[in-house]
């Protein structure tokens, strides 16, 4: 499944590019996230993702991994974890986009979800609806928090 997201953030780019990197304000913004802890900086992360999706409550110990990086730009990363309570899988591919306009930072996600076992048994329509839900919040969060930093 692809998801995309745009929003646009009263914020230079330098500042929205920060808030990224600072993963206890990032990750806050994050639906359903807790424990976050940097493993390598810049490279390497972890966090616990529980939803309730459906009839479940899923638990995720999830692995992020900063596959590319290009400056004030883009970051390509890679999430995945795990849920053997209810044996299912998740990966997501997620390609993040800064670009400035006009004083403001439009920050772009797209991101590729694949989910494995039980949790895909729910079906297409029910996951897609949680995953654009958890989007929504998120990028209202990180906009709320940039904001009102101002």
């Amino acid at each position: 499944m692809q998801f995309q997201k745009e929003v646009e953030i009263l914020a230079s780019r330098e500042k929205v590019w920060q808030f990224i990197w600072d993963v206890d304000r990032f990750i806050a913004c994050v639906p359903g996230c807790k424990d976050a802890k940097t493993v390598e900086d810049g490279k390497r992360y972890s966090a616990m993702m529980t939803e309730k999706v459906g009839p479940f409550k899923v638990e995720f110990p999830t692995t992020i991994e900063v596959l590319e990086r290009e400056e004030l730009t883009r970051i390509k990363a890679r999430a995945s974890g795990a849920d053997n309570k209810i044996g299912s899988r998740m990966k997501i591919d997620l390609d993040v986009h800064l670009r400035e306009l006009d004083n403001k930072t439009i920050l772009s996600f797209t991101a590729g979800v694949d989910v494995l076992g039980k949790l895909a048994a729910l079906g297409h329509g029910i996951i897609k609806r949680k995953a654009d839900q958890v989007l929504d919040e998120f990028a209202q969060a990180v906009k709320k928090k940039l904001e009102g930093d101002a």
